[in-house]
C-alpha cells in the first residue's frame, strides 16, 4: 500500500529543522539570521572610536564596582548616540548591577532594536534579557530569547536550549511519530 504524502509548508519544514537541528540558524516563529538589517546608518568612524572608548571606561568602572560612574560614561555615549546598540547593552548590565531589572529590560528592547543586522549584539542582548527574564519568573520570555541568543552564537543561550527539558521532550516525541510514520511506509 502506497501513501500519498502532500509536500510540507516552508514553515513545517523550519519547524522541524529547529527541533532536530537546534544550531541551523532558525527560529521557531521562521526568522532567520540574514534577515536581519540594520536599521540605523552606520556611525561616523570618528565618533564611533569616541563611544567605544567611553564605553571602555564605563566597563572599568563597572568592574570597579562605580557603577553609577559607569552609567554616566553609558549615558553619554548614548546621548552622542542614541542608535548605538552596545551601549544600551551594557547599560543594562549596569542596572542589573544596581538590581534595576525594569531598566535593563527596557535598554535591551533598545539594544535588540538597534542591533538588528549586528550579531554579536544581539547574541550578547538576548542572552541577557534571557536571564533577566527568567530571574523574574518568564519561562517562556526566558526560554525564547535563549533560543535568539544561540542562533545569533552565544554558548551560554546554547547550553540553555540544549539543557531544556521541554525541547528534549518534544525532540523525543517527533523523533517517535517520525520512526512510526517510516515504520507504516514499509
Amino acid at each position: 500500500m502506497a501513501f500519498n504524502i502532500p509536500p510540507i509548508s516552508r514553515n513545517d519544514e523550519d519547524i522541524l529543522n529547529a527541533i532536530f537541528n537546534p544550531d541551523s540558524g532558525l527560529s521557531l516563529d521562521g526568522h532567520r539570521p540574514e534577515d536581519d538589517t540594520p536599521h540605523s546608518t552606520p556611525i561616523d568612524a570618528k565618533l564611533l572610536d569616541q563611544l567605544k572608548q567611553l564605553e571602555q571606561e564605563a566597563v572599568v568602572l563597572a568592574e570597579k564596582d562605580a557603577v553609577d560612574a559607569s552609567l554616566e560614561k553609558l549615558n553619554e555615549c548614548i546621548r552622542l548616540e542614541p542608535t548605538y546598540a552596545s551601549a544600551y547593552n551594557n547599560r543594562a548590565q549596569a542596572y542589573r548591577l544596581k538590581g534595576d531589572t525594569t531598566k535593563a529590560l527596557d535598554d535591551l528592547k533598545l539594544a535588540i532594536e538597534h542591533g538588528a543586522g549586528n550579531p554579536p549584539i544581539l547574541k550578547q542582548a538576548y542572552t541577557q534579557r534571557a536571564i533577566v527574564r527568567k530571574e523574574l519568573g518568564d519561562e517562556a520570555g526566558s526560554e525564547s530569547d535563549f533560543a535568539q541568543g544561540a542562533r545569533y552564537g552565544n554558548e551560554i543561550a546554547k547550553a540553555a536550549v540544549k539543557n531544556n527539558p521541554y525541547a528534549k521532550m518534544c525532540n523525543a516525541i517527533v523523533m517517535e511519530a517520525m520512526t512510526k510514520l517510516g515504520a507504516s511506509h514499509s
